[in-house]
């Protein structure tokens, strides 16, 4: 039922004519007689609330909810008052997770966890169109498509909150009447930290060394944009304090999907001693603090060094989150409006995988370099790889404390180094044979 036919059907039952309903909710009498003869389809929240209030009914009920859920089975009190039946319905349904009613699109129902989760009021939903009002731009075409359809296969967007910020949902619907569409919503935040962790960790199994980091970091990089945060570039900065070296992997980020610079050079390495940013970051990393700063002056002459970011980085906001070998960076953009605890809860997510992979890695060159000065020696003809006791440490094959070292640390590295270290180790098996 339309809100000019349920106005006008609410204010006969209850005795009033146009004029005392307008002296009870303070909306003209003009505007009533619009709505009711279907010349104004859609007021203002408050109109809307104002009249609900006078009428003894929810916003809900007079948008038209009672014929959509008509079929729920309930008792009205004893004077056949209307809004018994949706008020049962819509206390239970404030509780359950989120979902909406809507035609083609536009809100005829929104529960209360829904609304809370966009932050906005139910009533400031009814009437509005999904797409334009809380949907991500880049969302929008793929929404369209699925309410065209009238699929009931589950896909996933990118919802808009009222303060701007956006989040990652999955939708599942399905047609309760022939022009009524039921969605349930889903927040799939802390799933996607999962998912993106997991994908570090697969990435980290198949890394042959720490030059395979920036591969990771698009990887990061691409989970972090598939949950709409959009940045200017990703950096993962190695922390050496014996060496006093700081050594800085990176991927830059352009403009809207965001074309990535394809490139993959060197990283950057820096005195940590030498510049205030690079000290202000190993201070908060040995605290074990994240830090959020606004880049500053030496922060950007900085960065114009680094072979993957140049001058092209500028972000207005910083974030990095340490873990034991370093920190991981986000530089924001200025036009993103975020939520940085979840950012941050992503970010501290997916240093887990990339700790240990790291961990790995390092463990790999190691002891590759290990190998090849061991190899280096049979070339050379060496008299002591001639031993036998030496060649089984190489091997890691002996008892005695070194050979059982390498054994263990072989074990320890990721499936992709240890075929490296393996297909090294044989080479040295073939030249001492020889």
């Amino acid at each position: 039922m339309a809100l000019g036919q349920t106005l006008k059907a609410l204010r006969q039952r209850q005795g009033l004519n146009q004029k005392s309903l307008s002296a009870l909710s303070g909306v003209s009498q003009a505007t009533i007689s619009r709505v009711e003869t279907g010349r104004v389809r859609q007021l203002r929240s408050s109109a809307l609330k104002n009249l609900a209030d006078a009428l003894g009914v929810s916003v809900d009920f007079l948008m038209g909810d009672s014929e959509v859920f008509a079929s729920i089975p309930t008792q009205q009190n004893q004077e056949g008052a209307p809004g018994v039946r949706e008020d049962r319905f819509r206390q239970i349904a404030d509780h359950l997770e989120a979902f909406a009613l809507h035609d083609e699109g536009r809100f005829l129902y929104a529960n209360q966890t829904l609304a809370e989760m966009l932050g906005y009021r139910k009533e400031e939903l009814l009437g509005k169109t999904v797409v334009d009002l809380v949907t991500a731009p880049e969302s929008r075409p793929l929404l369209q498509r699925m309410l065209q359809s009238g699929s009931n296969v589950p896909y996933e967007i990118l919802l808009l909150r009222r303060d701007g910020t956006l989040f990652p949902v999955e939708i599942s619907g399905r047609d309760v009447t022939d022009n009524v569409r039921l969605s349930i919503v889903r927040d799939m935040t802390e799933q996607r930290c999962y998912q993106a962790a997991g994908r570090v960790h697969q990435m980290g199994l198949q890394a042959e060394s720490l030059e395979d980091i920036e591969q990771i970091l698009r990887i990061i990089g691409d989970e972090m944009e598939d949950m709409g945060v959009h940045f200017s570039g990703v950096c993962l900065n190695l922390i050496e304090e014996e060496s006093d070296t700081l050594t800085s992997y990176a991927v830059s980020y352009t403009s809207a999907r965001r074309g990535r610079g394809p490139r993959t050079a060197a990283p950057l390495q820096l005195p940590i001693q030498a510049h205030t940013s690079t000290r202000t970051l190993v201070s908060h990393w040995r605290r074990n603090r994240v830090w959020e700063r606004e880049p500053d002056t030496d922060f950007f002459n900085l960065m114009q060094q680094h072979p993957n970011l140049g001058s092209s980085f500028h972000p207005s906001l910083v974030i990095d989150v340490p873990f034991p070998q370093g920190t991981l960076s986000v530089g924001l953009l200025s036009d993103q409006f975020i939520r940085t605890h979840d950012l941050i809860n992503l970010m501290q997510a997916l240093v887990l995988p990339l700790s240990s992979t790291i961990r790995g890695l390092t463990r790999a060159e190691a002891l590759m370099s290990q190998l090849e000065r061991a190899y280096a020696d049979l070339q050379a003809d060496n008299p002591a790889s001639k031993d036998p006791q030496s060649t089984n440490v190489l091997l890691g094959l002996a008892a005695d404390s070194d050979a059982l070292q390498i054994g263990q640390e072989y074990r320890n590295l990721p499936a992709a180094s240890r075929d490296l270290v393996r297909s090294f180790i044989n080479r040295i098996v073939v030249t001492q044979e020889n």
